[in-house]
């Protein structure tokens, strides 16, 4: 019987090119680390990757993330993708994104604390 990675993996095996980026991120997504946080009645949206050092925000759509790996390999021309976005793409290939909706008053301080969480990994990472 195959494990639930395989059975991820064989569903997507065009990402399978990223390696061992493509192994964390297929366990991220198992995790239920890629989040869409949806604000109602705006719809206004963010989405964000748990990497192993708290969460990153994502658009997928620029592409962008906030993680390091992203600012300096992917915008310095030697990648084409973190993990954070490879994981999103997956996710959103085979329907495991985690929805989550909140009141329109907690944008500001789930934003807040999300950023203070980024800050606070930079911090330790002598960023």
């Amino acid at each position: 019987m195959a494990s639930q990675e395989e059975k991820l993996m064989s569903e997507v095996p065009e990402f399978a090119r990223y390696g061992a980026k493509f192994n964390r991120a297929i366990n991220a997504v198992l995790a239920g680390g890629v989040k869409e946080c949806v604000f109602r009645p705006s719809g206004r949206m963010l989405i964000t990757v748990v990497g192993r050092f708290g969460d990153e925000f994502i658009d997928p759509e620029k592409p962008y993330c906030s993680c390091s790996n992203f600012y300096f390999k992917v915008q310095g021309g030697r990648e084409d993708a973190c993990y954070h976005l490879l994981s999103y793409w997956i996710a959103a290939k085979t329907g495991r994104i985690d929805i989550i909706e909140f009141d329109d008053e907690e944008y500001g301080s789930y934003l807040v604390a999300t950023l203070n969480d980024v800050f606070e990994v930079l911090g330790s990472k002598g960023g």
